[in-house]
């Protein structure tokens, strides 16, 4: 069986920005996300040999989240200054390494990833995603691991089917109605009142 790493860029470089100590170049161009992100990405690829893999990106800010919800992720701060850059680098680099890069005008790496976690489970490979969105966990299925990052640019909780329950006394598709019920602070998204 055929088995893919799928990455969320944005939620990878997000975690190593903050988990790393700024470090730059000679001529002050920062560098932490490169380091941590690569760090992750060779290890991962030294460790879990995939036939395949890719890295999905977010590609702008303005989704159809947003023409359906103006609110949604209306509540979150500006990217940083040191970070910015650090995308371009970054997809440059992974492009140097011959790494796909995915992203799509309008949709979010969430939006890719779970369209390549289908278009995977329809061959019937053994898909593992690594990103630190929780939202994720709706994706999971007897061919699917998600792995979410717990701590630096080392530690991750995998969760399949069993560990899931054990964690949450839920299944995959029943994500989708807790966050309903909830909401997600995290993207701006309220819940029924009194519920979340």
């Amino acid at each position: 069986m055929s088995k893919i790493l799928i990455l969320d860029g944005n939620s990878l470089a997000n975690r190593a920005f903050y988990a790393l100590p700024m470090m730059t170049t000679a001529d002050g161009k920062p560098t932490n996300v490169l380091h941590g992100f690569m760090t992750m990405v060779l290890r991962l690829l030294l460790e879990q040999k995939p036939d395949y893999w890719v890295v999905a990106f977010d590609k702008t800010k303005a989704t159809v989240r947003i023409e359906q919800y103006a609110d949604y992720k209306a509540q979150r701060k500006e990217t940083p200054d040191a970070l910015k850059p650090q995308f371009d680098f970054l997809k440059e680099l992974l492009t140097a390494f011959s790494m796909p890069i995915l992203e799509c005008a309008g949709y979010e790496a969430d939006d890719i990833i779970a369209t390549v976690a289908s278009m995977a489970e329809k061959r019937e490979w053994e898909i593992q995603i690594y990103t630190g969105d929780r939202d994720a966990l709706q994706l999971i299925s007897p061919r699917t691991t998600v792995y979410l990052t717990r701590k630096g640019i080392t530690e991750v909780d995998a969760y399949d089917e069993a560990a899931l329950y054990e964690k949450y006394q839920l299944r995959p598709a029943q994500i989708i109605d807790l966050k309903g019920l909830m909401g997600d602070a995290s993207d701006n998204i309220p819940g029924v009142p009194g519920v979340g």
